[in-house]
């Protein structure tokens, strides 16, 4: 009788141990696994930015302009928002992102275009005459504005500047290669160095948040998109 019960308790024990053994093996399997494929996510996300900085350094080279690529306009000229004709610079902005809430472009868009004297290094003049064109789904018609942008900062990395009469506010920063529009706005209330602040306070269910227009041209990661074809 001491030998059986001596028998099944070593098969008692034998068992508990491969069950944790087992247990210990799908543990370690879904770890590895788990690991492995966020070792995947993130190499891709590596070599996803990798590529598109190469694709930036090509076609930055690849443009003729060394003024412009030298300027806080090189973003803007990669993309093809802005380009010199003759002795102008010549600004092109759509603006289809009319909100935060999501990088899906409207159906219509808010075009702002003016030209400026080229000048090596480039100047920003203090008054720029614009044109505001409105054209896309739910506009009938195109409506063409005509409007006045007065300067109120810029430094080596940005420049601001503000309508009275569209109450808007034009910003174009170089490093984080960022172009806004905001509308409805009140002189002086837009600075540079409150961008980082309205954008943390930023809340869908605030009405009178403040949104800038956006470009999809300028958000978009893919530089793939501004190599000009055959």
């Amino acid at each position: 009788m001491k030998l059986i019960i001596l028998f099944f308790s070593l098969l008692i024990i034998s068992c508990g141990s491969k069950e944790k053994t087992s247990r210990k093996d799908d543990y370690t399997g879904t770890s590895e696994k788990t690991i492995s494929q966020n070792n995947t996510l993130i190499n891709s996300k590596l070599s996803f930015e990798k590529t598109q900085d190469s694709l930036r350094k090509t076609l930055l080279n690849s443009k003729p302009n060394e003024n412009l690529k030298s300027s806080i306009l090189q973003e803007l000229y990669i993309r093809g928002l802005v380009n010199q004709v003759d002795d102008k610079i010549k600004f092109n902005l759509p603006f289809n992102l009319h909100g935060l809430d999501c990088g899906t472009p409207d159906c219509y868009s808010t075009d702002i275009l003016f030209e400026i004297t080229a000048k090596n290094p480039i100047i920003f003049p203090e008054i720029i005459n614009f044109k505001l064109l409105e054209h896309g789904c739910d506009i009938e018609q195109e409506i063409t504005e005509s409007g006045v942008f007065k300067l109120v900062e810029q430094s080596s990395k940005y420049v601001n500047y503000y309508s009275e009469n569209q109450k808007s506010n034009l910003i174009i920063l170089n490093e984080k290669r960022a172009l806004y529009y905001f509308t409805d706005v009140k002189p002086n209330i837009i600075k540079i160095n409150l961008l980082d602040k309205i954008f943390d306070e930023y809340s869908e269910l605030n009405l009178n948040a403040l949104t800038p227009y956006q470009s999809t041209i300028m958000t978009t990661n893919e530089y793939e998109n501004f190599i000009e074809g055959e």
